[in-house]
């Protein structure tokens, strides 16, 4: 029998653990010493505690986060795949794969980083392939299991502590594994740690085996006696960011939350596969559960509560971060302070949260900064790909968010010559959280939100993004192609604001559970209750109730809207954090929102008759338009041009299949001949 990933899976008698990820994974200040770069067996391994501690922390190393260069496609985050962002950089991966509908079986085993898939299932050259970085997660799956084996030899760690790291581990293996089925479906389920030479005879395991597996592990978590609710304030400076009891049934409801929606939990499969695709190893339950089942979302909801409760018991520590003040600077930081900085000891939002740098720019160590993060690889974010326009907001995403008021977005037939002849500004008085999230017009933006010094954004046609391109970036760069520019993560592009304090990206954070129950209770039929937990989301930044502020929706008895709602709060609040609004459009089966075409923005500045502003003048040279703070806000028109650079084929009449809602596999990995099939349709 050919085996599974050898390379990855067999327990070798000698292992590099101590040139880990020690570095460049920062749970806390105390994962930054680094041990000594030595060859050690595995009896050695767990020989002292601190080994021990150290191999695990290797694994945390290896936790999924979209902007590391390990999401493959060259750096470019997965969002950027959704309907929120778009990559502009013309060597960003998805123009050279996704977007020209180039993907092939050969997106997991190639170097390149433009051909790759946008998930790392397998990598042929192991976790030290010139990829950026990026790991199987069967790396993943080895260390877990190795540890779990093994953490009973240790003689100087005490029970509490190994139950504890066993927690962790079977938590960080349930999150690999969760992280691949999103992508492919049913997976090969690794169940031990193989000894050398020793087959692999259990093939691809259908979707449902997969979850219950994933599942099975999570409840070995929580079984853990020494595997603590949280971490006690005393300690989080220094462990900010480990997992915890809390992170695994948080990582069950969202689980449960994919398995219940439709890709997979539908009447009939999303794609049946070609007659001649069908092998000896092909079985349509790898990718469907055979027959739609409702009650999967109470399971759904009864894991959401479980944590609720839990939580409960233990003194609500996971609470949201709330405003200091009720206006749209202590709504905006709240949230910022929700979505980007670690806990401490008064933030207690972030459950599950991944540290794949301290500061977005800059890696400390010892108190003083000795690396520049910018770049490749768990050092920092990829923002080699990210900040040159690897992920740039779309007007989709701008229309996502509504108003202060809590009204969607009113605007329907604003774009274009003469359709805005009341002059609105339609980026007035919206929900806070636009403003955090993409850089917008602005006449006046709040004490300590400018934006690089300036106390107002005049980012229109002619504006800041032409003649002060240094503190609001260059309109005709990849960056702010779609004249917008990002601000999440970024801020406003200068050190000081990037690099106030060390962040941590949310896999799942407190606001996210609010929403997962929201969606079980829509589809359980308890309206009342997902409206009240999503005021509980939003009114965190001050918007009214979705309900009373839009009437016209009857989401007191409209499913299908109320479940278009939380779709929209959710890319309103965790966009942008863990690639949701991707994989949201995934479970739901949202074929309408990957083929409908994206859009930029073009603000044209009015002048006191009504009319467009000339943009050059006699000899062809573009007018300043910027505004003198000392006269009136102008008026605007609106067009909406659809994104041609990168253009996706998706959008073109007749091109999309159901195929693209899952990656291929490693046709490489097929031909080794020990069960594994290909997905339906490659």
């Amino acid at each position: 029998m050919k085996k599974l990933l050898t390379y990855i899976l067999v327990l070798g008698m000698t292992m590099n653990i101590f040139t880990s990820c020690v570095d460049d994974f920062n749970v806390g200040n105390a994962f930054l010493e680094k041990s000594p770069g030595v060859d050690v067996n595995i009896d050695t391994v767990f020989s002292k505690a601190e080994y021990t501690r150290n191999f695990l922390w290797s694994a945390y190393g290896q936790l999924y986060c979209t902007y590391t260069s390990g999401n493959m496609m060259n750096g470019a985050p997965i969002d950027v795949l959704s309907d929120s962002y778009h990559c502009y950089v013309s060597w960003g991966g998805p123009k050279q794969s996704y977007y020209p509908g180039l993907l092939t079986e050969n997106a997991q085993d190639t170097e390149d980083g433009n051909l790759q898939g946008k998930f790392s299932y397998s990598t042929k050259s192991g976790l030290d392939s010139d990829a950026g970085g990026r790991v199987s997660i069967y790396e993943t799956v080895r260390k877990c299991w190795q540890l779990i084996e093994n953490i009973k030899k240790v003689p100087d760690m005490s029970e509490e502590e190994k139950s504890r790291l066993r927690g962790e581990a079977y938590t960080i293996m349930a999150s690999r594994y969760f992280d691949a089925f999103r992508n492919f479906g049913g997976l090969c389920l690794v169940k031990k740690a193989f000894e050398v030479g020793e087959g692999y005879l259990e093939g691809r395991a259908t979707a449902m085996q997969t979850v219950e597996f994933i599942d099975s592990l999570i409840q070995c978590a929580i079984n853990e006696p020494g595997y603590i609710w949280n971490i006690p304030n005393s300690d989080i400076g220094q462990w900010s960011g480990r997992l915890t009891r809390a992170s695994a049934r948080a990582l069950r409801a969202k689980l449960w939350m994919f398995a219940a929606s439709p890709l997979f939990n539908s009447p009939e499969p999303y794609m049946q596969y070609s007659p001649d695709k069908v092998t000896e190893f092909t079985r349509i339950e790898n990718v469907w559960f055979g027959k739609e089942d409702p009650s999967l979302w109470n399971r759904c909801l009864k894991y959401c509560n479980e944590f609720f409760d839990d939580n409960a018991a233990n003194g609500d520590y996971y609470q949201l971060i709330q405003p200091e003040t009720q206006n749209e600077a202590g709504y905006r930081m709240a949230y910022r302070r929700a979505y980007r900085y670690r806990n401490n000891e008064t933030r207690h939002e972030k459950i599950f949260d991944v540290h794949p740098t301290q500061l977005m720019s800059d890696v400390v160590r010892d108190g003083a900064v000795v690396e520049n993060g910018w770049g490749w690889g768990w050092r920092g974010f990829a923002l080699d790909c990210y900040r040159q326009g690897g992920a740039v907001p779309t007007n989709e995403l701008m229309e996502c968010f509504g108003m202060q008021d809590g009204r969607v977005f009113p605007y329907s037939d604003i774009y274009g010559p003469g359709k805005n002849p009341n002059g609105y500004d339609i980026f007035a008085d919206r929900d806070p959280r636009l403003y955090e999230t993409m850089l917008v017009p602005r006449q006046s933006l709040p004490a300590g939100f400018d934006y690089a010094g300036n106390a107002y954004a005049d980012t229109w046609v002619n504006g800041a993004m032409y003649f002060d391109q240094n503190n609001f970036g260059d309109a005709n760069s990849d960056d702010a192609a779609s004249n917008y520019r990002k601000f999440k993560w970024m801020l406003d592009y200068t050190n000081d604001r990037m690099n106030d304090e060390f962040i941590g990206v949310s896999y799942i954070r407190l606001a996210e559970m609010y929403l997962i129950r929201a969606e079980a209770r829509a589809e359980t039929g308890d309206f009342t209750g997902a409206l009240n937990d999503l005021h509980v989301v939003r009114s965190r930044v001050g918007l009214g109730r979705l309900e009373d502020m839009n009437p016209s929706l009857n989401l007191r008895s409209n499913k299908e809207n109320l479940i278009n709602e939380i779709l929209r709060e959710r890319n309103c609040e965790i966009g942008a954090e863990c690639g949701d609004r991707l994989y949201d459009m995934v479970r739901r089966k949202r074929q309408d929102l990957f083929t409908k075409p994206l859009h930029e923005i073009r603000v044209y500045r009015l002048g006191d008759d009504g009319k467009r502003l000339p943009l050059y003048d006699k000899d062809g040279n573009l007018i300043n338009l910027r505004w003198d703070p000392s006269t009136p806000w102008p008026k605007f028109e609106y067009e909406k041009p659809q994104i041609v650079n990168g253009a996706r084929r998706w959008w073109d009449p007749g091109f999309w299949t159901n195929k693209w809602y899952l990656d291929p596999v490693s046709r490489i990995e097929i031909q080794k001949g020990y069960g594994l099939s290909q997905n339906p349709g490659w």
